[in-house]
Formats: structure tokens, C-alpha cells, sequence
């Protein structure tokens, strides 16, 4: 397989897990806590609530991807390897991973008011959980290219061979 071939399979890889992500939140969210939260959200209906919670779980998820998507973009095209223990893009990769935690509390919690409904501690910790574990961390160790491979934290676990 061409290194281009591969590379838009990850690029699709990482819009795949942020419609995953995206849907998972979603569903998960206002399955468990739609009722109460619409209640708590001056008695809105639950289908007007969950329409105003859709675009809080897109925006969040699309400013998600973004940083994923800086990186791979970053990583793949723009990054060089000068020597050979030097990947050293760490701390890029950790601005990028802060930002994504940022995101996925800020936007929870500020959005919400401004469209008129309200979230919860949980909501937003199922927002960090989804968006920036899964659709940052996570997926960024699988779309990382071999030469930056183990720069994202965490990437030994998932990608070392079994040590003898």
C-alpha cells in the first residue's frame, strides 16, 4: 500500500471516530439524562432540548477532530526526523492534547447557556472521555506515522511488540 493510500485512511479513520464519537455522545447523553436535564433546562421538551444538545456534541466534536487532524497534518507532512533519537514533538502533541481537554470542558459548559439548556458534571466528563480520549489521544497513536510513533503519550502500551 502507498504511503498515500495510507494516509487517507487514516486521515478517513479520524472523521470516522469523530462521527462515532460524535454519535456515542449523543445517544449516550440524552438516553441517561435527557429527560432531566430538559426538565432542569427551564421544562423545555426533551425534543427541543436534544436538538440544542446536537449542536453542543457537533461543535465540541468538530473542534475535537480539528486538533487530531492538526496533528496528523503536523506529523505526517510537516514534521522531519533530524536525528535519530529526535522525533521530539512531545510537547506539540501535548499543546494539542490540552486543547483538546479544554475543549471538551469548555464547550459543554459554556455553549450550553447560550443555546438555553444545561449540563451536568457527568455530561461533561462523558465529553472528555469521548472526545478528548477517545477522538484525540487514542486516535491520534493509530494515525501517528512510524516516525513519530511513540511521541503520543501512552502509544508504548498500545503499539510495542510483546518483550520477551
Amino acid at each position: 500500500m502507498s504511503r498515500q493510500t495510507f494516509s487517507i485512511i487514516k486521515f478517513l479513520a479520524i472523521i470516522v471516530t469523530t462521527f462515532i464519537c460524535i454519535a456515542a455522545t449523543y445517544f449516550l447523553v440524552s438516553n441517561i439524562f435527557g429527560g432531566q436535564l430538559a426538565n432542569a433546562s427551564n421544562g423545555i421538551t426533551l425534543s427541543a432540548w436534544k436538538d440544542k444538545y446536537l449542536d453542543v456534541v457537533i461543535l465540541t466534536g468538530a473542534l475535537t477532530c480539528v486538533c487530531s487532524l492538526a496533528w496528523f497534518i503536523l506529523s505526517t507532512f510537516i514534521f522531519k526526523v533530524r536525528y535519530s533519537t529526535g522525533g521530539g514533538q512531545r510537547t506539540i502533541w501535548a499543546a494539542l492534547a490540552f486543547l483538546a481537554v479544554v475543549i471538551s470542558v469548555a464547550v459543554p459548559m459554556l455553549y450550553p447557556a447560550r443555546v438555553g439548556i444545561q449540563l451536568n458534571a457527568p455530561v461533561i466528563a462523558i465529553f472528555v472521555i469521548f472526545f478528548a480520549l477517545i477522538n484525540y489521544w487514542l486516535i491520534t497513536i493509530f494515525a501517528t506515522p512510524v516516525s513519530f510513533k511513540y511521541t503520543p503519550v501512552g502509544a508504548s502500551i498500545f503499539l510495542s511488540r510483546g518483550r520477551k
